[in-house]
C-alpha cells in the first residue's frame, strides 16, 4: 500500500501536476490521521472492556468474601446465644454448681469460651495494595465498602477486645484462685456471679454488634450486585 501511494506521488510530480500532488498528499495525511484515530479508539475500547471485566471480577470476589463474613456472623451469633443460655443456667443455681466442681480449669471453661469475628479481607487488601481499587467507578460504593471494613475493625477493637480482656481477668481472679474453700466462700460466690452477669452483658453486646454488621453485609452484597448489573447492561 505504501509503495502504491509513493508511485502515485512520483507519477504526479513527473507530470508536473503539483496541485494534484498537493491535494493527494493532504488526502493521504488525512487518511493516516483517520487511521490513527480509529486505532486509538479501538485500543481505548479494548482497555475499557478489559477494565470492566476486571471490575466485575473484583466485585464478584468481594461478594464472595462478604458472603463468608455473613455466614461467620450468623454462626458466631448462634454460638453466643447457646453460651448465654449456659451462663444463665449456671447463674441460677450457682452455689450447687460451685460445690460440684472437681476440676477448676475444665469446669470453669465456659467462663472463658468466646468467639471472635475475623473478616475475610483478601480482595479489599489486594485492591488497596495494588491500586486496583481505582477500577471501581462508583465512589459511593467504594466508600460503603471501606466503611464496612472500618466498622469491623471498630467492633474488634471494642467489644471483642473487652471479651478477651475479661478472659484474662477471669483466669487470674477466679479460675486460678479457686480452692476447696471457695465452695463455701460467699465473697467468691458473689464475685463469680458478677463476672457471669458481666460476661452475659458483653456477649449480648457482641450479638447486637454482629447483628448490625450482618445486616450491613447483606446490604453491601446487594449494592455490589446492582453495580455489577449496571456495568453489564449500561456502561
Amino acid at each position: 500500500m505504501i509503495k502504491f501511494f509513493r508511485k502515485v506521488r512520483q507519477k504526479l510530480l513527473s507530470e508536473n501536476k503539483f496541485g494534484k500532488y498537493l491535494k493527494y498528499g493532504l488526502g493521504e495525511i488525512f487518511l493516516v490521521v483517520i487511521g490513527i484515530l480509529i486505532a486509538v479508539y479501538i485500543n481505548n475500547l479494548n482497555i475499557k472492556q478489559q477494565n470492566e471485566e476486571k471490575e466485575i471480577l473484583y466485585l464478584t470476589r468481594l461478594t464472595t468474601n462478604l458472603g463468608s463474613d455473613k455466614e461467620l456472623y450468623g454462626s458466631i451469633m448462634s454460638k453466643d446465644s447457646l453460651l448465654i443460655d449456659k451462663l444463665n443456667q449456671v447463674n441460677k443455681n450457682l452455689p450447687n454448681y460451685i460445690k460440684s466442681i472437681t476440676d477448676n480449669v475444665k469446669d470453669f471453661n465456659f467462663l472463658t469460651t468466646g468467639y471472635k469475628f475475623n473478616a475475610n479481607t483478601t480482595v479489599i487488601d489486594n485492591l488497596i495494595s495494588s491500586g486496583q481499587i481505582e477500577l471501581l467507578r462508583s465512589n459511593y460504593l467504594v466508600e460503603d465498602i471501606l466503611v464496612y471494613y472500618r466498622q469491623t475493625e471498630h467492633v474488634e477493637e471494642t467489644i471483642d477486645a473487652a471479651i478477651i480482656s475479661q478472659n484474662t481477668e477471669t483466669v487470674n481472679n477466679l479460675i486460678l484462685k479457686f480452692s476447696s474453700k471457695s465452695k463455701t466462700d460467699k465473697y467468691y460466690h458473689e464475685t463469680l456471679k458478677n463476672y457471669i452477669n458481666f460476661r452475659i452483658n458483653l456477649i449480648e453486646k457482641q450479638i447486637k454488634s454482629y447483628g448490625s454488621q450482618k445486616i450491613r453485609t447483606e446490604r453491601l452484597i446487594d449494592q455490589i450486585n446492582e453495580e455489577i448489573n449496571l456495568i453489564e447492561t449500561v456502561y
